[in-house]
């Protein structure tokens, strides 16, 4: 299962203290530049401070606390990222499950074996179908039957009846039967024939 996150490697030169500079060669004396090299190493002291302080964000250490050993904490920001990956894939699959039409998808999310499912960093799956037809020969329970009828209220709503019938209408004066076809668009089509 390829992951979704990808692994931190940090640079741990950074935080190694400076080399001191070479005696020049070319006349044997040491260099002369004191201010540059106070400079360099406020510097480096400042870029090392900024590294500690990004890791610490990264790895979700308070900038109170020490860092540590950064390989522990390497391990353990990896093991953390897999377990995301992990839940977050496992989520995709279930969506997927859920999706499925004619099966119980909570039954078959229990007994389905995910260990040849595979979510892409894209979020394309394989390897569901094959599981879903595997858990199903296995557990028939899960497919639905195909000649069970749909849900149906027990008391289904009444199909409203138009506001009056036909003779009633024929009865009405010219007047009278213009009022009710502004006010009743759909009864009135229904009560000349119409659609």
């Amino acid at each position: 299962m390829k992951k979704i996150y990808p692994k931190l490697k940090p640079n741990i030169q950074l935080f190694a203290d400076p080399v001191p500079d070479e005696p020049n060669a070319q006349n044997g004396t040491e260099p002369n530049s004191n201010v540059s090299d106070n400079n360099e190493l406020e510097r480096l002291k400042s870029d090392n401070k900024l590294y500690q302080s990004t890791l610490k964000s990264i790895f979700g250490i308070s900038e109170n606390d020490e860092l540590g050993d950064i390989n522990q904490q390497m391990i353990k920001y990896n093991s953390n990222i897999s377990a995301r990956a992990a839940a977050v894939n496992d989520k995709i699959i279930t969506a997927e499950i859920k999706s499925l039409q004619g099966y119980d998808t909570k039954l078959l999310a229990k007994v389905l074996d995910r260990s040849e499912i595979k979510v892409f960093d894209d979020g394309t799956v394989t390897g569901l179908t094959e599981a879903v037809k595997a858990a199903a020969k296995e557990y028939p329970a899960v497919v639905l039957k195909q000649d069970s009828k749909p849900y149906a209220p027990y008391n289904p709503a009444p199909v409203p009846q138009p506001a009056m019938t036909a003779e009633e209408f024929a009865k009405l004066s010219y007047e009278k039967q213009y009022e009710f076809k502004q006010k009743n668009p759909d009864d009135y089509k229904k009560i000349i024939g119409g659609k």
